[in-house]
C-alpha cells in the first residue's frame, strides 16, 4: 500500500510542480514584466501600452475569478466601446473553468505530496529526487517539440483543451492586442524555468537528505 502511494505521488508530482509554477506566472508581476520589455510588440491599431496593460490585468482577473469575469465583460476601450466581443468573453469563461480545475488539483496533489514526504520515511529520498527528475524529464521531452515549433504546439494545445474554433480570433480583437504571441511564449518559458528550478531544489534536497541520513 505504501509503495502504491509512493508511485502515485511520484507520477503526479509534475502536475503540481508545473501547476504551481503556472500559478506563479498568472500574476500582475508577469504582465508588468512583459510590458516593460523594449521588444514587446506594439499594438498596430494604436492602443497605448498602459491601457493594454490595464486590460491585460482585467483579463488575468477574469480567468481567476467569477468577479473578474464580470469586470472583463464590462471592460471598455478608450473610445467607450466594449473592449471584448462575446466570443472573447466566452473564451475567457472557458479558461476560467479550466484553471478553476487545474489550480485546485495542483494544490491538493502538493498537499498530499508533502504528507508523503513526511510519513513515507522509507521512500523520502526517492520521492524527493524522483519527483524532480521525472518532472525535468517531462519538461525536456515536451520542451523539444514546444520550443521547436511554438506556434504549432500552441495550436495543438488549444485545439485539444478548447473547441477548435472558440479560441481563434481576428487580428483586431482585443485579446490578441493585449496578449500577443510573444506574451504566451515568454509565459511558457517562465513556467518552464520555474518548474525546472523547483525540480532542482527537490533533487538537491533529496541528495542532501540521502547524504545525511
Amino acid at each position: 500500500m505504501r509503495k502504491a502511494v509512493f508511485i502515485f505521488l511520484l507520477l503526479t508530482s509534475p502536475v503540481w510542480i508545473i501547476g504551481l509554477s503556472a500559478r506563479a506566472v498568472f500574476n500582475d508581476w508577469f504582465i508588468e514584466l512583459e510590458y516593460s520589455k523594449k521588444d514587446f510588440p506594439k499594438d498596430k491599431y494604436g492602443l497605448n501600452d498602459e491601457y493594454r496593460k490595464k486590460l491585460a490585468k482585467v483579463g488575468l482577473r477574469a480567468v481567476l475569478s467569477k468577479e473578474g469575469l464580470k469586470e472583463f465583460e464590462k471592460a471598455k476601450l478608450p473610445n467607450g466601446r466594449k473592449a471584448f466581443r462575446k466570443k472573447e468573453v466566452k473564451h475567457m469563461e472557458d479558461v476560467n473553468k479550466l484553471l478553476s480545475f487545474i489550480f485546485p488539483v495542483s494544490y491538493t496533489l502538493f498537499f498530499f505530496w508533502i504528507i508523503g514526504v513526511f510519513y513515507l520515511e522509507e521512500y523520502r529520498k526517492k520521492l524527493l529526487i524522483g519527483s524532480g527528475l521525472f518532472t525535468i524529464f517531462l519538461i525536456l521531452i515536451t520542451g523539444i517539440f514546444t520550443f521547436t515549433n511554438y506556434n504549432k504546439a500552441f495550436e495543438i494545445f488549444h485545439n485539444y483543451v478548447f473547441d477548435t474554433t472558440s479560441w481563434k480570433f481576428k487580428s483586431y480583437d482585443t485579446l490578441l492586442r493585449v496578449y500577443p504571441m510573444k506574451f504566451w511564449f515568454d509565459g511558457t518559458v517562465a513556467v518552464t524555468v520555474i518548474s525546472f528550478i523547483l525540480s532542482l531544489i527537490l533533487i538537491i534536497t533529496g541528495a542532501v537528505y540521502k547524504k545525511n541520513a
